[in-house]
């Protein structure tokens, strides 16, 4: 979807099925934008969507979906909107395809359902991507009513038809890259008279006066989602953001406006991060791995999928921006519109788990699932049932009013017991709704949580190295990519000195053993050695993979319940390569 340039050299080490190409991701930090400044949004009014309806629609669709990943016969196998430039499709032959676009199946009206329907509060749609192509008439001739025979502006009909289901709507424009535009980033570098191609001309005559197009064409808008400022002065954005206020004085910006001036963060596409965030932020993610249409792409994320990913970000205090990509003729694929929808038919069924639903008081997800909070009242979101149905909460301080399962219009009542630090709820031994049940507990009070991660005696507890105290190793986060776009993240430690290691403090709620696997990669034979702080160890020697693999490290006994330390060092291999993600604990029957 948005790929700054600096980090396009680092794919190829990705794309040879070697390594993750972690050098990318400082400069990937500067083209997504730096963290929002201090607006005043987070408590305002005009961020009210946005903090309580926590689920709206992203929507990449542009000349870039005619071709549908496909260029003179050969595939695409990357994010469908930047075939122009990795296919390095001549200007004027892409330009010309514009007289071959003509989306006749476009209907406005349904996209709205859709999006109603999948329960999202809110659109936002590409009106010009990095192509330079709009998507709404403009006064610059490369836009859909002047040079295809569709001879419409849908971004027009869109608002109307959002205005008409109650959502809100928003702008997606790409102001610093155009590949079509002389002296815009990555544009060509003279004008079309020959003379040198100035980012300042650039500005002037075709980015600033199609912001101030869709900002007064339009009605008013919510939002206003600039793209991948890489080294925009600041100056210009200052005047964009200038812009943006005075015709929209409502409508909320993103940090990729960049320079710290937007209202709310956006992280890094398909990104859930492992732990709550405060303030205003999002994370923008898709429906399968393109953003914009590719005719092979069909990894569609099920119901089960998208509600998980939905329910972890509003847990971690963030909303979620979930993509479709319709195709060429206007049409979003019919396999994200069953999934959708089918989640959609769950938030109906529980909207206090998504809107107006503030973050879990445990700080992460937990192993069966995630929570979600108004007030005293927290929504437990089970997507995988533990067995027995004993469903069991490390650390809350608080006591229980009361607690029951919300399934097919029913309440049932459950009883819940006291055991040490952990909290019991004791519910029926099969899963009473699919894709996931909830359970909401009445607390007697304001929430009080030990955040420490707990050991389940009877559900596999993943131990990520973000909740790990690490020494003499280093600890951070890194993305690359499987392909061109399809964005990957994870928080691991690496450059392990002899004396390296990375302990995390649990509380067991059960003695006995568990089987311990790891997962990392690395170059060559690793030993790793495992202790607690009771004195059990294990060490064992695996081979190391280029990816993340999970590798089988033995039985690893807990001798009392508890606090406990576990303690991963490396003894032997090859320091610089190992990468540690998490350990994971298993119990045994």
């Amino acid at each position: 979807m948005r790929i700054g340039v600096l980090a396009v050299a680092a794919l190829a080490l990705a794309a040879c099925g070697a390594k993750p190409a972690f050098a990318a991701e400082e400069s990937m930090d500067k083209m997504w934008g730096e963290a929002a400044g201090k607006s005043g949004a987070e408590r305002s009014d005009r961020a009210a969507l946005f903090r309580d309806g926590n689920y709206g629609m992203f929507i990449h669709w542009g000349l870039y979906s005619h071709l549908g990943g496909q260029w003179k016969g050969k595939t695409f196998y990357g994010i469908g909107e930047w075939i122009m430039r990795q296919m390095k499709i001549p200007q004027a032959e892409y330009m010309a395809i514009a007289k071959e676009f003509n989306p006749t199946s476009f209907d406005a009206r349904e996209i709205a359902r859709l999006a109603k329907s999948a329960g999202m509060r809110w659109i936002i749609i590409t009106s010009k991507h990095h192509d330079g192509f709009a998507m709404f008439k403009s006064a610059h001739p490369f836009n859909i009513v002047d040079a295809t025979p569709f001879g419409r502006d849908p971004m027009k009909e869109l608002a109307a038809a959002c205005k008409e289901a109650g959502l809100g709507f928003g702008f997606y424009y790409s102001h610093n890259q155009d590949w079509t535009a002389p002296g815009a980033s990555n544009g060509p570098a003279r004008n079309a008279d020959g003379t040198p191609a100035t980012f300042e001309r650039y500005f002037r005559e075709k980015c600033h006066p199609q912001v101030k197009e869709i900002c007064t064409g339009y009605g008013p808008l919510d939002f206003i989602w600039f793209d991948t400022p890489g080294k925009i002065p600041k100056e210009l954005v200052m005047e964009l953001a200038d812009l943006v206020r005075t015709t929209q004085p409502n409508a909320l910006l993103g940090s990729r406006i960049g320079h710290g001036l937007g209202d709310y963060i956006s992280k890094g596409d398909m990104e859930v991060p492992p732990r709550n965030i405060e303030g205003l932020w999002e994370t923008c993610d898709t429906t399968n791995d393109s953003w914009a249409y590719a005719w092979y792409d069909r990894n569609w994320k099920d119901a089960k999928e998208i509600l998980r990913r939905l329910v972890s970000t509003v847990g971690r205090g963030g909303s979620y921006l979930l993509n479709v990509g319709p195709d060429g003729q206007g049409r979003v694929p019919a396999q994200a519109v069953k999934y959708l929808e089918r989640a959609g038919e769950w938030i109906r069924r529980h909207p206090r788990v998504v809107y107006a639903a503030g973050p879990s008081p445990w700080g992460h997800a937990l192993p069966w699932g995630d929570v979600t909070t108004q007030g005293n009242i927290l929504s437990l979101v089970v997507f995988d049932w533990p067995a027995e149905g004993r469903l069991l909460l490390p650390g809350l301080r608080t006591d229980i009013a009361e607690a029951s399962i919300v399934a097919d219009d029913q309440t049932l009542a459950v009883q819940w017991s006291r055991r040490g630090t952990w909290t019991e709820l004791r519910l029926p031994a099969g899963m009473p709704e699919r894709p996931a049940s909830v359970v909401e507990v009445k607390l007697t009070g304001t929430t009080d949580v030990d955040q420490t991660p707990g050991v389940y005696p009877n559900v596999a507890t993943t131990l990520p190295v973000e909740f790990a105290d690490v020494t003499d190793a280093e600890k951070d986060t890194h993305r690359w990519m499987e392909k061109f776009g399809e964005w990957k993240h994870v928080t691991q430690v690496g450059r392990w000195k002899p004396s390296g290691k990375a302990t995390w403090t649990v509380d067991v709620a059960d003695a006995g053993d568990y089987r311990l696997e790891m997962i990392y990669r690395g170059d060559g034979r690793l030993v790793w050695a495992i202790e607690t702080d009771e004195g059990e160890t294990l060490q064992n020697q695996q081979a190391a993979a280029s990816l993340y693999h999970a590798y089988p490290f033995g039985l690893l006994t807990f001798r009392a319940p508890g606090k406990r330390t576990i303690t991963v060092s490396l003894v032997d291999g090859n320091r610089d390569q190992a990468s540690l993600e998490s350990i994971r604990l298993s119990p045994v029957e």
